[in-house]
């Protein structure tokens, strides 16, 4: 079943900020506490070594993503991270970077994931947020790291689009429960998050939608390489596939992208 680009809440521009950032709070304590992303570590490693680069860009970064998991997990010691968000979470990112001694900074301002400033450089990376981009969106995306000659390393769970439709009334429920009750390891818990969140539960209803929707949005292997194909370019590497470690299921999906260290005249 190829993917179904349905409406989330969170892409849509009305949706208020405060309700955004209380799903990806919730969403940030989801992704540090399991070890899903730790899987893609050997990857990152990879790359950090091909580019010869410690400063790492992360786009889509909602209020961390598994940043605070994986920083200290990664082989280079003195790795730099930076949160960049079209919506950022400042006020989650400022804990996250008083939490890791400023390790782990971020950039204030909005940053679209299409169009990166040029004086931003860095491997960029994005978990579970490149299904938020249409394919054509997705292009512009890839195109500008090869154009800007940055390195890129995306990663997702990507599980089976028509078992999920079948699956939906159970999977919604499970999702909207544990937005429910992992809302109250959300650290600082706010009367805001535990009042639309717990006492009018709609962070768990609209999640549990979002939830449900970027599965069917989720881009896989098949589905990069053949975007990936279309790109084409000499001074530039591309590499798609599935990690299975965790889950044959839901295999974890990776594309990763750098300037080619085989070309002459490449700056690394």
């Amino acid at each position: 079943m190829r993917r179904m680009h349905l409406f989330e809440f969170m892409d849509l521009k009305w949706y208020p900020d405060f309700l955004r950032t209380l799903q990806t709070n919730i969403l940030q304590v989801i992704m540090t506490r399991t070890s899903a992303f730790d899987y893609a570590i050997p990857y990152i490693d990879n790359v950090v070594e091909k580019t010869n680069t410690n400063r790492i860009v992360d786009l889509c970064s909602g209020a961390s993503g598994p940043w605070l998991r994986l920083v200290n997990k990664l082989k280079c010691a003195n790795v730099q991270i930076i949160l960049t968000d079209k919506y950022p979470n400042a006020e989650m990112f400022k804990i996250i970077k008083k939490q890791t001694n400023g390790k782990i900074d971020f950039i204030e301002h909005p940053i679209d994931a299409l169009e990166v400033p040029e004086n931003i450089t860095g491997i960029r990376t994005i978990f579970t947020g490149f299904h938020h981009f249409r394919p054509t969106e997705v292009k512009k995306l890839l195109n500008d790291a090869q154009d800007k000659n940055q390195a890129l390393c995306i990663f997702d769970y990507v599980p089976n689009k028509t078992l999920t439709m079948v699956l939906f009334p159970v999977t919604f429920i499970v999702s909207l429960l544990q937005f429910y009750f992992l809302s109250f390891l959300v650290r600082p818990l706010s009367l805001t998050q535990v009042l639309f969140t717990n006492i009018i539960p709609i962070v768990p209803l609209v999640s549990a939608w979002d939830g449900f929707v970027s599965a069917l949005r989720k881009y896989d292997a098949d589905e990069l390489k053949e975007i990936v194909n279309s790109l084409g370019s000499p001074n530039y590497k591309w590499e798609v596939g599935t990690d299975t470690h965790l889950s044959k299921a839901a295999p974890l999906t990776y594309l990763m992208g750098y300037p080619n260290p085989e070309k002459k005249g490449i700056q690394l």
